[in-house]
């Protein structure tokens, strides 16, 4: 079941991460090349270099986040098999039988079938 996330969660990341960086970059240009039609300017190279930065800043952020989440989980995991090796050293003491009474006290019945068994 871990492989199934770990497969969606790449996944998801890998789509979010170039959502992120795209955006700004199609963000600028589109504004730029408006600036460029109404205003008769030519801001659109410098609103590309700008959304480019924008997107590798976002892009940095994700990547970051995302490996300070990993390693919270990570640590996480590793407390939680910590914590149940610890526990399997422990055990219940052994518990009285309920076949064979103490002292050698057995039923009628009891002494037949032990004796059929024993010959």
């Amino acid at each position: 079941m871990q492989y199934k996330k770990s497969v969606f969660r790449s996944l998801a990341m890998v789509t979010q991460l170039g959502l992120s960086v795209v955006t700004p970059v199609f963000l600028c240009v589109f504004i730029g090349y408006q600036a460029d039609v109404r205003f008769g300017t030519k801001i659109l190279v410098p609103m590309l270099i700008l959304g480019v930065l924008a997107g590798g800043r976002c892009a940095w952020g994700l990547a970051k986040n995302t490996m300070e989440q990993e390693r919270r989980e990570d640590e996480k995991l590793r407390r939680e098999r910590m914590s149940r090796s610890t526990r399997a050293g422990v055990s219940k003491p052994k518990q009285p039988s309920r076949i064979r009474k103490e002292g050698g006290q057995q039923s009628m019945g009891e002494r037949e079938a032990d004796e059929r068994w024993n010959g």
